[in-house]
């Protein structure tokens, strides 16, 4: 399975210019308004734009905002602001350049699609006109439609566009994860802000192979015996006042008596509806395998913050085909990063003195191993030492 290994921004909300080089997990942390967000929703320009071009209805489903073409391109006052926004993308295989007009609509400026090891063009185009596989079209391509559609027909899919065609951000909602609000996303398996998690749980429950998987979630929390799904609510359970959807789902709560220790969503704490998300998220079938998390430390207190990245990272290590972006506020979600592990990875997100968000990657110095590194930190945890201050330039080698 392909990962996306770098990605190069310009232009791009506040995104100046940032060329990242990414892993398997990877964790963005810094302040609210940092950028953290504005990143994953490059790529999802970026998906939006292998599946055929950047429009509203294909950036909505994938979890982007849907600003006005003026706010994606670069908003800042001085000569910095240009009418188009570029991104690359680089796989194992190869690279994926876009450059975008946003005035009035998103329309291509350019745009190409190579192999990185013989830097082989496999199509282009530009304002002299397009080429696939050298030769020359001869008819004009929509210049608000994508290149790629029109390679794809002429050669076989590349598994590296498929990865990247298939990312989505997820933000999952508390009044949807209750039942009581609607999930307009359509997003395969269950909803970009949880409208289907009660179908997902029961289709996981019904596939052996993964319904173990749901037992990480009694991991997580004491207080309750099991998970499941129910069709009908019983109406003693729940408030005349309230309607929910046809599938509810249901959690034991062992503390409580028999024959009324029976929880729905609606009753159920948040940061258990959060945890399960996540949980069904990585374990169904249909999940896709390149996703993002925006702010996976919500809901939860830092002790669950840390036992649910755990648990990501365990998914991650044993399914090779996940790539997963996550973005936090909370320095506890960094003890789950092995910063000598290469496909971890952890950024701190900051604007610098001109507004432009800077994205850094944080590792240990050169040459630095794991015992010296338990030796200069005295054995603290990442959240520790980000929260004393050495993550962020204020130790040398950092």
């Amino acid at each position: 399975m392909a990962h996306l290994k770098k990605i190069s921004i310009k232009g791009f909300k506040s995104i100046l210019d940032q060329e990242i080089e990414l892993g398997r997990l990877n964790i963005f942390i810094g302040t609210n308004g940092a950028g953290k967000s504005n990143l994953l929703e490059a790529i999802a320009m970026l998906s939006a734009s292998i599946e055929g071009g950047i429009d509203y209805e294909r950036l909505s489903r994938r979890g982007a905002r849907l600003s006005s073409p003026e706010i994606f391109r670069s908003a800042f006052r001085n000569k910095d602001r240009k009418s188009t926004f570029s991104i690359d993308a680089t796989t194992d295989n190869i690279v994926y350049r876009m450059s975008i007009n946003a005035v009035d609509g998103f329309s291509y400026h350019s745009e190409s699609l190579k192999k990185t090891r013989k830097n082989t063009s496999l199509c282009g185009r530009s304002n002299n006109g397009a080429t696939i596989n050298g030769v020359s079209l001869k008819s004009n391509i929509d210049r608000e439609k994508s290149i790629i559609p029109v390679y794809q027909a002429f050669e076989n899919s590349l598994p590296d566009l498929s990865s990247l065609e298939k990312f989505s951000i997820y933000a999952p909602s508390t009044p949807i994860l209750r039942g009581v609000a609607t999930d307009n996303s359509s997003k395969s398996p269950l909803g970009l802000y949880g409208g289907r998690l009660a179908e997902s749980l029961r289709e996981l429950i019904n596939e052996a192979s993964k319904s173990k998987e749901l037992f990480r979630f009694f991991k997580l929390l004491d207080w309750f015996r099991s998970i499941g799904t129910r069709e009908e609510a019983d109406s003693k359970l729940i408030s005349e006042h309230i309607s929910l959807g046809r599938n509810v789902v249901t959690y034991t709560d062992k503390f409580m008596k028999t024959n009324f220790n029976e929880l729905y969503a609606y009753d159920v704490s948040e940061g258990a509806l959060y945890i399960l998300f996540v949980l069904v998220l990585l374990s169904h079938k249909e999940s896709p395998d390149f996703l993002a998390l925006d702010n996976v430390d919500n809901t939860l207190n830092p002790g669950l913050v840390r036992n649910l990245m755990e648990q990501i990272s365990d998914f991650i290590e044993k399914d090779k085909n996940k790539q997963v972006l996550l973005t936090t506020h909370n320095p506890t979600t960094l003890d789950a990063v092995d910063l000598f592990n290469e496909e971890h990875r952890l950024f701190v997100v900051s604007r610098n003195k001109d507004g432009h968000t800077q994205i850094k990657r944080i590792s240990p110095p050169e040459g630095m191993d794991r015992n010296g590194w338990q030796k200069t930190y005295y054995g603290m945890k990442l959240s520790q030492i980000w929260l004393s201050g050495a993550i962020g330039g204020l130790t040398p080698g950092f």
